[in-house]
């Protein structure tokens, strides 16, 4: 009988045809993302950088307040205490879509060909009126399964997550099972994704996640992107929110949708494909 011996000297395996093997960081956290579904990461942002987005985020949510009359109208649609596309208020938060660390797990996972879905500062009140503490997919309605991501969340930890705070609760492996499993399941199962401020949990998006209570008596704020491939359309229109910004990068062209928004004709389709293609 013979052992085979992996790369690492810790491990042994016997009869193992097939072994991954990974070259870099970014390979590890998609082997991670691939097999239980998250992984986390650190963004690199210092002290100054998170204030400046806790600063950011607030303010984009008090401008939102003004523009639909309050926080009571956004109660009864349910959506208090979202940010929605941060990007199109404040430029600053393309420094986050466009993150190297966060592109690097994307085009492994994605491919060549994905857009940003939607960006949004998800703000988790004390008070625990918010939805985003019940269990969903980021693709909301979704029971099927793929044998490669759709789509990928990159939700950035902008104050501290722990079990006080309201850090992000994920049932692993869930994004290959097409139901939402039994509650004597998701109580055995469910486990507390515990981050610093800095730190990155980047999951796919068919993962069934929620925030945790938040029992800090102060505003746990994160901002939650969601990359998908083209054939998902945008939550809202980034490139019109942008109003053309950003149009001439080639690299943001693509991941904020430029060259994937609707044509509003045949002849205005044709035009962006021959713009894009160069003839």
């Amino acid at each position: 009988m013979t052992t085979n011996e992996s790369t690492s000297p810790a491990l042994r395996t016997h009869a193992v045809r097939e072994l991954r093997h990974n070259e870099s960081d970014a390979d590890r956290l998609v082997e991670d993302i691939r097999n239980i579904g998250y992984t986390t990461l650190s963004s690199g942002f210092t002290a100054e950088e998170l204030q400046t987005i806790r600063e950011k985020v607030d303010a984009v949510y008090q401008r939102q307040l003004q523009e639909i009359g309050g926080e009571e109208a956004l109660q009864k649609i349910s959506d208090a205490y979202v940010a929605r596309c941060l990007i199109g208020y404040d430029e600053y938060f393309v420094k986050l879509a466009a993150h190297p660390a966060i592109v690097a797990v994307l085009d492994r996972l994605l491919g060549p060909a994905y857009t940003l879905m939607s960006q949004n500062g998800i703000l988790n009140d004390p008070s625990g009126r918010h939805y985003q503490t019940t269990w969903h997919r980021d693709l909301n309605y979704q029971h099927f399964v793929s044998s490669r991501p759709l789509a990928v969340s990159a939700l950035f930890c902008i104050d501290d997550f722990t079990p006080e705070t309201g850090a992000t609760l994920v049932l692993p492996a869930s994004h290959k099972v097409e139901e939402f499993p039994s509650s004597e399941y998701v109580l055995r199962h469910q486990t507390a994704v515990v981050a610093p401020a800095g730190s990155v949990i980047v999951f796919d998006a068919m993962v069934f996640h929620r925030a945790g209570d938040n029992r800090s008596g102060r505003m746990r704020r994160a901002v939650n992107h969601i990359f998908t491939l083209p054939l998902i359309r945008q939550q809202i229109s980034i490139p019109n929110m942008l109003g053309g910004r950003f149009n001439d990068d080639p690299f943001l062209r693509r991941l904020l949708g430029y060259e994937y928004d609707t044509g509003a004709s045949v002849q205005h389709w044709r035009q962006a494909r021959a713009a894009r293609t160069g003839t």
